[in-house]
């Protein structure tokens, strides 16, 4: 494959038979939020990049904001969805709280109103009125969780680093058990290849919902195999994969295909990538993993 696992923050070895001029980005977990009103004001133009997609390119390359829930989500997490009232950002949108704290059952009105006023703005591509919407809504509300995450993400969206991490551990201060925060916070962790924080996040995610979050498994397994720990990465991969039984998230086989062939074992590497492929949508990536796979099966054929 040509992406490349980093050893600390530095590159190490590309792995088997791609060109080195693809990286990787949380393994194959990419960094999915980058606001197209940023491109726009550059100059450029870019097409939206779905969730649930692996981009194994430089990330200022990747990265595009999406809001839309996922075009796989079940019935019941589209119920779910409209029941929390949020619009978190690729991949925390695809999480999942364990039960809704107190403080977030006495969110007043107008806190609510601006946050979906925040998310009405995300939708439009309207970054600048998002964040206004979302400093509104937490300004109202302190305690807002989902604000805080949230507005981190849009923030993490602009490389406004620091402002990010401060809003995604407010959201982690204010709900202790809001998963989404160390998972924005991981996030915010796998832009600096810092994996071992990537790793003590994704664990305390994992520990306040070890049942019910394919991605803080997702991360867990990311940043195991970064750390060359390949059996707590499998685990934690073959995890992800059990809790997602609607596909939603794809990414996890390619993960899995990376931890398999760090293991030397080709036969399994190449069954992830054909999982990979039955659920993937996006073309480039598409058209990347068939090219891993034809490597795979040509070098099984010798």
């Amino acid at each position: 494959m040509s992406a490349w696992v980093q050893t600390g923050n530095v590159a190490s070895r590309p792995l088997r038979g791609g060109p080195a001029q693809f990286k990787i980005a949380l393994v194959s977990i990419v960094v999915l939020v980058f606001v197209s009103s940023v491109a726009s004001a550059q100059g450029t133009s870019t097409s939206e990049i779905d969730s649930g997609e692996i981009r194994t390119l430089p990330s200022a390359d990747a990265d595009r904001i999406r809001v839309s829930t996922p075009r796989t989500a079940p019935a019941a997490a589209l119920k779910n969805s409209a029941k929390d009232d949020t619009c978190l950002l690729p991949p925390l949108n695809l999480t999942t709280a364990p039960a809704v704290s107190a403080e977030q059952l006495q969110i007043p009105a107008n806190a609510k109103k601006e946050y979906q006023q925040a998310c009405a703005a995300l939708k439009d591509k309207k970054t600048a009125d998002a964040e206004k919407h979302l400093r509104k809504a937490i300004q109202a509300y302190p305690k807002y969780s989902a604000g805080w995450v949230t507005l981190g993400q849009v923030l993490a969206a602009q490389q406004r680093t620091d402002e990010a991490r401060s809003a995604c551990f407010q959201g982690s201060t204010v709900d202790s058990k809001y998963v989404p925060a160390y998972l924005c916070l991981a996030d915010i962790a796998v832009r600096a290849h810092d994996w071992s924080e990537v790793l003590k996040l994704s664990s305390h995610a994992l520990e306040v919902d070890p049942s019910n979050d394919a991605v803080a498994y997702e991360y867990h397994a990311a940043a195991n195999l970064n750390l060359h720990k390949l059996a707590d990465a499998e685990k934690s991969g073959l995890r992800a994969v059990d809790i997602d039984k609607s596909h939603r998230e794809p990414r996890v086989y390619f993960v899995l295909a990376q931890i398999y062939e760090a293991k030397g074992d080709p036969t399994n590497e190449a069954t992830q990538l054909r999982e990979y492929l039955k659920y993937a949508s996006n073309p480039d990536d598409v058209a990347m993993a068939k090219q891993y796979l034809s490597e795979l099966e040509k070098q099984a054929g010798k």
